[in-house]
């Protein structure tokens, strides 16, 4: 019998939400395999993995890549149930968090960041942001500090409230998903120390930081990308076959369809619909340098739609 493929890991050392994950594989003791990929485009040995997608991190299990930071962690909960990361049936409280983390936290943290960073990275680095977001230039980002400071500040004092009781984790006495996803756009303000500092008001919030920092990045390998790319070439990706009766607009098993985030970073991945479920979709395609792989994607915050 074939070994069961190890999950690798596609994240670069400095992003948020590669450490969101980080902390649950080491939560869950989990084995995994790094590979480190560029922060900025071209991403040449992601690109064969995803058909287009480049947002960091990318989880590959042979020859099936899970998209986005949502759906990664169903993917390990699935695989290593224990120990959790939705304790106590908190499944929906859990990605309530997450969501919360993603969208309303994580864009003032990178406003205060680079107010402080910004004249110090790299040209390239913001030019490949800006084209991320379309008619946005990435570099008056640090314009809108101020407003992001008071949305940030109150943001962690809700976080304040959560941990009052002396609670060890934001839902109680277990670690979950809601500490990793909460953590990870505080985590990303140490690179800044003024917008470090506004959590000095927060004791609570440092102490259960303290508790995630320590929890490390688990046992991790390094692998190279030519490794992981033989990965995918030598394992077939899944041959499960699920429409959804229910599927909103009508698609079906077989169709071609294009999947794109909706907020930023609008690279469609195309390819055939092999299964759809309410929090899930992927589609099965193939690249020269990999063969056929299946990349999967969460139903929230991402468009599918029938290819042109």
């Amino acid at each position: 019998m074939t070994a069961a493929p190890p999950p690798i890991l596609h994240h670069y050392d400095t992003s948020p939400y590669s450490e969101k994950i980080r902390k649950l594989l080491a939560h869950k003791r989990v084995r995994w395999a790094c590979v480190e990929q560029p922060s900025i485009m071209p991403k040449p040995d992601l690109v064969p993995l995803t058909g287009g997608y480049r947002r960091i991190p990318v989880l590959q299990i042979g020859a099936d890549v899970y998209c986005d930071t949502q759906l990664i962690s169903r993917v390990l909960e699935r695989r290593w149930p224990e120990p959790t990361i939705y304790p106590g049936a908190s499944e929906g409280t859990c990605h309530a968090w997450n969501l919360w983390a993603d969208r309303l936290a994580f864009l003032p943290a990178v406003a205060c960041v680079f107010a402080e960073i910004g004249q110090f990275v790299p040209r390239e680095f913001m030019e490949d942001r800006s084209r991320m977001m379309p008619g946005r230039d990435f570099s008056e980002i640090p314009r809108q500090a101020p407003h992001a400071r008071e949305q940030l500040r109150s943001l962690i004092a809700l976080l304040e409230v959560q941990l009052t009781d002396r609670r060890p984790w934001l839902l109680g006495p277990a670690f979950s998903l809601a500490d990793a996803a909460c953590f990870h756009p505080l985590w990303f303000l140490r690179v800044a120390p003024q917008a470090s500092a506004m959590l000095t008001e927060f004791p609570a919030v440092g102490r259960w930081m303290a508790r995630i920092d320590a929890l490390g990045r688990g046992d991790c390998e390094p692998m190279t990308t030519a490794d992981a790319l033989a990965v995918a070439r030598a394992h077939p990706p899944t041959d499960r076959l699920e429409g959804d009766p229910r599927e909103p607009n009508g698609l079906v098993v077989g169709e071609r369809v294009t999947v794109t985030p909706d907020d930023y970073a609008f690279d469609p991945v195309a390819g055939d619909l092999v299964f759809s479920t309410p929090s899930e979709v992927a589609v099965r395609r193939s690249d020269p340098a990999v063969g056929e792989v299946v990349v999967h994607f969460p139903r929230v915050g991402f468009r599918v739609a029938r290819a042109a």
